[in-house]
């Protein structure tokens, strides 16, 4: 890959997101798109009015980049940038008016089903594992709808992971540095766009200058979500389906977790609390150190998985009881010090 081409990504999408950013208050002024604070006791307790801004400084770098660079063929980078950019308005109209869930849920689908079925290699038709030689072949059907669900599923999971400062944008750097290991050529400069960008939009994310919202959390999960799909499709089997679900792991858990305990109490599975996983770390310690603790369970198992890839699925299995341990202990904790969930 040329280093020029790759440089350009990565100015390109300096400039766009430093700028986005730097406008961030009265941009989203003009918008609508301010996040009011809910006061100490209430969901949302930031100090002050923030610039849910965030998506556009990642997302409008990502969609220039792959009309400049064009990456792949077959309209891939066009139908991605489509698609990211319906998305990315179905979260700006639900930060601006709050969408019901099943409504948003609805639309997201159709979205990423007419992506999914124009586009083959967002299918997910022949899946392989670190731990087995065999490859498992997918009807067209099933395998079209087995990746709209792992999106969608995508999509929710990292949506409910966005309530603290720097958490989304750090795994998603972490994710987009793992894509690039494996990514083909004519990816990479999107990757970089991407990289460029989520950095530059996490210095002013982490220092309570602007938040990802809704239209930059969801957009951002499915962009990561369709690079993961295509860059597994070819890998040469160098990047196995278990080692993508590892990445993913902890937030997807998160989410699960979340839907069962809620519907376990009456509740509507998509109704907002306070009982995430980066709530209970961030009630038990000082947020610097909680970013850390939720990180290093994306960043480590990934990380010696790369390293030693047969031992994928043990990790699997390893950082599941991690996130459980974490949880109950700091939760019980949380309780003995008469802080309720």
């Amino acid at each position: 890959m040329n280093g020029d081409l790759l440089f350009a990504a990565g100015l390109i999408s300096f400039a766009m997101a430093l700028v986005a950013c730097l406008v961030a208050k009265p941009l989203a002024h003009a918008l609508g798109i301010m996040d009011m604070p809910d006061g100490v006791n209430g969901r949302k307790r930031h100090s002050r009015p923030t610039p849910l801004i965030g998506g556009v400084a990642i997302i409008f770098p990502f969609i220039s980049s792959t009309f400049i660079f064009q990456p792949g063929l077959n309209g891939f980078p066009w139908i991605v940038s489509f698609a990211t950019f319906c998305i990315f308005l179905v979260g700006f109209f639900d930060d601006r008016s709050h969408m019901r869930p099943v409504w948003r849920l609805i639309v997201s689908a159709f979205i990423l089903a007419f992506a999914v079925a124009m586009i083959p290699d967002l299918r997910l038709t022949v899946l392989h594992f670190s731990f087995s030689d065999a490859a498992f072949l997918l009807p067209s059907a099933v395998a079209a709808g087995f990746a709209l669900v792992c999106l969608l599923g995508l999509q929710n999971a990292v949506n409910m992971a966005d309530g603290k400062n720097g958490l989304v944008i750090g795994m998603s750097i972490v994710w987009s540095a793992f894509l690039m290991l494996p990514a083909p050529d004519e990816l990479r400069p999107i990757l970089i766009s991407l990289l460029i960008s989520l950095t530059v939009t996490g210095f002013f994310n982490i220092r309570g200058k602007l938040f990802l919202g809704d239209a930059g959390s969801y957009s951002l999960a499915i962009i990561l979500g369709m690079l993961s799909i295509y860059v597994f499709n070819h890998s040469a089997m160098a990047l196995p389906a278990d080692m993508i679900v590892l990445w993913f792991l902890i937030p997807v858990l998160d989410c699960i977790r979340l839907i069962f305990s809620r519907v376990s109490r009456g509740r509507a599975p998509f109704s907002p609390d306070r009982n995430h996983f980066h709530h209970v770390i961030n009630d038990s310690m000082s947020w610097r150190y909680g970013l850390f603790v939720y990180l290093a369970h994306v960043i480590l198992p990934g990380m010696t998985a790369f390293l030693w890839p047969s031992y994928t699925l043990p990790l699997i299995v390893l950082s599941g009881f991690s996130y459980l341990l974490v949880y109950i202990s700091l939760t019980r904790r949380l309780g003995v010090l008469g802080i309720t969930r």
